[in-house]
């Protein structure tokens, strides 16, 4: 409870509202989402908080339901509510009714085709590219606010129903997890710098001016970048493509492993097709689809926490040394 009061109270220091009423607003929002995030990947807790909703369905309902409405004070100080019940009701509301449904329907074979959906739902409106209306009402912090909110989201509607969420899904830091991210990084260092720099993707550019914000933004990618974008490409899409076709005990099962993960990490680094400008397109996709690889080694490796680990110390070196294109 308070590392959340805290990471609320940085949040709204860092990307303050116009008007006092939506910073209130806001940082009881963020607190509460928070909560759900740490409630749910941080040991012990989460396994208490899982067999609660695990046991009583009514409490899962509720506590989705809240997820998913109560962001909405935010329309208070919306303009265009057309547009935002719109956006809300694609991006947001099927999604999460997408992944309920599984939930209630015993041995259900193809829960996993919907939980699929779900996240792709999700992620198409992630970074703020169709759901800007639906947050309107805040002044800035669409995008952070917007990747708490689908991580809490994704993070509560999942945990009941992904067996190794417990095992996979949380925020334990092992050795072995903590190795491979470093070292996988290191390897990524190797083959992509050159290949951004050579191709004038990538410029050297070292930036240390603002101290204090170079450990805040550490913070900030692993809480809005590499949480929701490991959760949807890593937690949902490789996990249950990788064990829910062939079985693990087949012969196969180690050629489909590998096949999945490529295809995986191909899905993740085409998902960056618009992040750049058109001449690099293909570079940010190439280099997004290698890292893809390797944040999904640290998901076979080290769970949920390696994947996020690599994936933040990445983006954090990249932000540090380098600009784009």
């Amino acid at each position: 409870m308070l590392v959340s009061a805290l990471l609320s109270a940085l949040v709204v220091i860092v990307e303050p509202q116009i008007i006092l009423g939506q910073s209130i607003i806001y940082s009881i929002l963020v607190f509460i989402l928070l909560t759900v995030i740490f409630s749910l990947l941080i040991p012990p807790i989460n396994k208490y908080v899982i067999e609660l909703l695990k046991q009583k369905y009514t409490y899962y309902i509720l506590s989705s339901c809240i997820l998913l409405f109560l962001p909405l004070l935010n329309w208070i100080y919306a303009t265009e509510f057309k547009q935002a019940i719109i956006s809300y009701l694609i991006w947001y509301f099927l999604p999460t009714v997408l992944f309920i449904i599984p939930a209630f329907i015993e041995n259900f074979r193809f829960d996993f085709l919907f939980h699929i959906a779900a996240v792709v739902l999700f992620a198409t409106g992630f970074d703020g590219r169709f759901t800007s209306d639906t947050l309107s009402g805040f002044s800035s912090s669409e995008y952070n606010f917007n990747a708490l909110w689908v991580s809490s989201l994704i993070l509560i509607l999942y945990s009941i129903q992904l067996n190794e969420f417990e095992e996979k899904t949380n925020w334990k830091p092992t050795k072995k997890g903590i190795l491979y991210a470093l070292n996988l990084s290191a390897v990524l260092a190797i083959i992509s710098i050159p290949i951004g720099l050579l191709t004038n993707f990538l410029e050297w550019a070292p930036n240390f001016s603002d101290v204090p914000m170079i450990f805040i933004s550490f913070i900030g990618i692993w809480m809005t970048i590499a949480l929701p974008e490991e959760l949807i490409a890593r937690g949902v899409i490789q996990h249950q493509l990788t064990h829910r076709v062939v079985k693990k005990e087949g012969k196969y099962f180690r050629y489909w492993k590998w096949s999945i993960l490529i295809v995986a990490s191909v899905i993740f680094g085409v998902s960056h097709w618009n992040n750049t400008s058109p001449e690099f397109i293909w570079v940010y996709i190439l280099l997004a689809s290698i890292a893809g690889i390797a944040y999904g080694i640290c998901w076979w490796k080290g769970g949920l926490f390696s994947a996020i680990l690599i994936h933040t110390l990445v983006d954090w070196v990249w932000q540090l040394f380098f600009k784009s294109a």
